[in-house]
């Protein structure tokens, strides 16, 4: 199943997405840009070459690979953290 229709890159490195259930979502991909996996997206003409294949948006033809699943984290908390990296909670 197919969760993207369609991206566009806007400016202040903003990604609007159509998704397929009729939903509309501009991420703002700013906050990630220092981070290993989107610091390659800092490149304007890279971010600009934003595509989808339903399941992800993929930047510079497979560069840079991002899930549906980790763009909405990133609107929802502003970071995507891997079920593994969690950790113990915090207990304190």
């Amino acid at each position: 199943m197919s969760y993207i229709k369609t991206v566009a890159p806007m400016k202040d490195f903003r990604l609007f997405m159509e998704m397929e259930s009729g939903s509309v979502v501009i991420v703002d991909l700013s906050v990630k840009l220092e981070t290993v996996k989107y610091a390659d997206l800092a490149d304007e003409r890279l971010f600009r070459s934003a595509r989808t294949d339903g399941d992800c948006v993929v930047w510079g033809g497979g560069r840079v690979r991002v899930t549906a699943r980790e763009l909405m984290d990133v609107v929802l908390i502003g970071e995507y953290t891997a079920p593994d990296e969690t950790g113990p909670p915090d207990n304190g």
